[in-house]
């Protein structure tokens, strides 16, 4: 067995639920971030999550033609994350920062987002371990639920070679090794 990479943990805090319109407006000053796209493509009969996207400029990111939002098209809320953990260390190679990647990948791949076509063929090419907390769109008061029952509380990904871990706090867990992932959502 080669040498095994550190993991990097990331604390992502979300704020919602917001309309497009209402996304649009609060993330005006934010740099980047991250969003998630929750909702109902009209051949559905459920909400589910549907996409998770990040953006440089997030407000910027939410004005522009998007290829996924408008797929959404009934119950859709958005909600806007910020990566409050350290951010990954070393020189900034790339405009987009290497943690809100990480955690892109790890949602898009784990959960098998529908509407993000790239990120969800493999998994991160980095061990991560992704905490999710959600908070009230005031900022100060924490979510009793999570937004969607889809979306766990802690994604735990060391490598391909280890099982990967989706938890939801009051009991629920998935684990099994990393290519599962990706065969059950292709069976659906």
């Amino acid at each position: 067995m080669g040498k095994l990479m550190k993991p990097v943990v990331a604390l992502v805090e979300w704020f919602g639920p917001y309309s497009l319109e209402s996304a649009k407006r609060k993330s005006a000053g934010h740099d980047d971030g991250l969003y998630v796209v929750i909702g109902r493509r009209p051949q559905e009969d459920a909400s589910r999550v549907q996409y998770i996207g990040l953006g440089s400029n997030l407000h910027r990111r939410l004005n522009g033609v998007h290829h996924a939002i408008p797929k959404v098209t009934d119950d859709c809320e958005i909600w806007l994350g910020d990566v409050i953990s350290p951010r990954t260390p070393g020189r900034k190679i790339k405009v987009t920062d290497r943690m809100l990647d990480l955690v892109e990948w790890a949602h898009a791949y784990f959960l098998q987002l529908p509407l993000n076509s790239m990120k969800k063929a493999r998994p991160p090419d980095r061990p991560i371990a992704v905490y999710n907390k959600w908070w009230q769109k005031n900022a100060t008061v924490p979510y009793k639920r999570r937004p969607h029952r889809d979306w766990p509380d802690i994604i735990d990904y060391f490598g391909d070679e280890f099982p990967a871990k989706l938890v939801w706090f009051g009991g629920r867990q998935v684990i099994g090794d990393v290519a599962s992932f990706k065969a059950a959502r292709d069976r659906d």
